[in-house]
């Protein structure tokens, strides 16, 4: 009986190795995007919460403004930031004259040093949805 390594096991030992080196390598790469998803994901959860939030205001009440949003889960985003802005109906839009705010949610953060950017809008009228 001879001893050595034949041709199939080295193959089979080549292919393995590769297997291995090639998801080490794509490893960084699947935790950025996993990363970039759940920014997106908090994002857009801290928008919604926004708007929710103008919704339980009364319409009497809903000034036009811009105000920053005060979430603590901005704190979670890197360089996380964000704005609420309250704005009368674009009379293009609201041709009958209702009485309909737009409310504008903008939540910002940095993702590998590029500007990162949800924004959700909504109408909130008069006899609308919780008044």
């Amino acid at each position: 009986m001879e001893k050595g390594v034949s041709l199939i096991e080295s193959l089979l030992i080549v292919v393995i190795i590769g297997s291995v080196v090639f998801l080490i390598a794509g490893l960084p790469n699947a935790m950025m995007l996993i990363a970039k998803s759940r920014h997106v994901s908090l994002a857009r959860e801290i928008a919604v919460k926004q708007i929710e939030d103008k919704r339980t205001i009364n319409y009497s009440n809903l000034v036009n403004d811009s105000s920053p949003i005060s979430d603590t889960r901005l704190s979670l985003l890197p360089e996380g930031s964000g704005t609420v802005e309250v704005t009368d109906c674009d009379p293009s839009i609201c041709t009958q004259g209702e009485n309909i705010k737009q409310v504008m949610v903008t939540v910002n953060w940095q993702n590998n040093n590029k500007l990162q950017t949800i924004t959700l809008k909504t109408m909130i009228g008069e006899g609308g949805i919780n008044q």
